[in-house]
């Protein structure tokens, strides 16, 4: 059956479902509409067979309950910048309640989230913002530091003893030839060097006779990951 318009006063419904949230008799949500699914709005051919053998479909290609792509609806299009246009578009809210799979790009003003797990994220600058501890009605935000490598560090005190022990991790994570040491003492001039770096500590040597108290901070490259390039091509 071919119709040139169809209109539908109350609800519409395609598939087998029973969606109750759209309400019966005179508790019927008018304007409402069930789709069993998968349903396609847009090209369709972009979901073909012959999309998805070809690549052009993506090669991580799932099938949707609703697919959307772009179509080529020129009429309704008539006055307007025609491609490219949204396949799906909200004007204010939207809500996802489980999993939001980008493939390729994601532009958006803000994003708040708890948790958001990455495997490079590319910013002009990185905060973070948390409610002013002691002053009421603020807000404070305080910047990363940043530097031109993937680097980790440890800090703390030593207090007579002469080892740095590093992290556990850090012996298959970063490269050895990497680590600096910056050492601060405390209470006295100490002369402080670092004798050795070996089996994952730092050994650090005084003065004889002085014993030691400082400070540390113990920066290193990871090799885990590629070492980072500062400068590429726009």
């Amino acid at each position: 059956m071919k119709l040139s318009d169809a209109f539908v006063g109350k609800r519409f419904f395609v598939g087998l479902g029973k969606p109750e949230i759209l309400g019966r008799g005179e508790k019927e949500v008018r304007g409402s509409a069930y789709v069993e699914g998968p349903a396609i709005t847009g090209d369709p051919e972009l979901f073909s067979t012959q999309a998805i053998s070809s690549g052009e479909a993506g090669p991580e290609y799932e099938v949707g309950v609703t697919m959307a792509s772009q179509n080529h609806n020129d009429e309704y299009l008539t006055g307007v910048e025609k491609e490219p246009f949204y396949a799906f578009f909200v004007r204010q809210y939207a809500r996802i309640a489980s999993f939001l799979k980008t493939d390729k790009l994601l532009c958006v003003e803000k994003i708040k989230s708890k948790i958001i797990y990455a495997e490079t994220i590319m910013a002009k600058n990185k905060n973070f913002c948390i409610p002013h501890p002691s002053k009421k009605g603020k807000n404070l935000i305080y910047a990363c530091l940043e530097g031109p490598e993937n680097a980790v560090y440890v800090r703390g005190k030593l207090h007579n003893s002469n080892e740095i022990v590093l992290p556990e991790v850090w012996r298959n994570m970063v490269d050895q030839k990497s680590i600096t040491v910056s050492l601060t003492p405390v209470g006295a001039h100490q002369d402080l060097i670092v004798s050795r770096i070996q089996n994952n500590k730092i050994v650090v040597q005084s003065k004889s006779g002085i014993p030691i108290e400082c400070f540390y901070h113990v920066f290193a490259e990871r090799k885990d990951i590629p070492k980072l390039i500062t400068e590429v091509d726009k």
